[in-house]
């Protein structure tokens, strides 16, 4: 799988500090509306807020993957958020996070979550992708790092 074809640069988000994860998916889904990726605003943060309160997204090492899944959404949505100074995500190993990948779909696309939460799970297992996305300044940074760590995965699994 390559979840690179995916990812868009402008739904890349980037910020300093979030207290807490209902801070982060306020402002994150905030900026999903104001780049038109999203409409229902309101119901897209509630569903990421219900997930995280049913378990932790945290997958240790500085990344999180929440995942959810809306009727509304048309098409397999992926996108990265980095949190320059970290923020508790009540990882299972009580690290910051720092890179997050979040998937977003409806219920039709369940075998692609799966398939896109296994590429990330090696990603940050057998890459170095959260410490180089830790010096990513811009958008553009950290989609090129997703790229460049995503195929070096594929050239070493082959």
């Amino acid at each position: 799988m390559e979840l690179s074809k995916y990812l868009k640069k402008e739904t890349i988000f980037i910020a300093d500090f979030h207290e807490n994860t209902d801070s982060f998916y306020a402002d994150y889904t905030s900026f999903l509306k104001e780049k038109g990726i999203i409409h229902d605003r309101e119901a897209i943060k509630r569903l990421f807020i219900k997930r995280e309160n049913v378990q932790s997204t945290g997958i240790k090492k500085g990344a999180a993957a929440p995942h959810i899944f809306f009727g509304q959404f048309l098409e397999f949505i992926f996108s990265l958020a980095l949190v320059k100074k970290g923020m508790d995500f009540k990882s299972p190993d009580e690290k910051d996070v720092f890179l997050v990948f979040i998937l977003m779909s409806n219920e039709r696309d369940v075998s692609l979550h799966l398939k896109a939460l296994a590429l990330i799970a090696h990603l940050v297992n057998d890459t170095d992708i959260v410490a180089a996305a830790k010096n990513a300044q811009t958008a553009d940074d950290l989609y090129n790092i997703f790229l460049e760590k995503e195929k070096s995965l594929a050239v070493s699994n082959h």
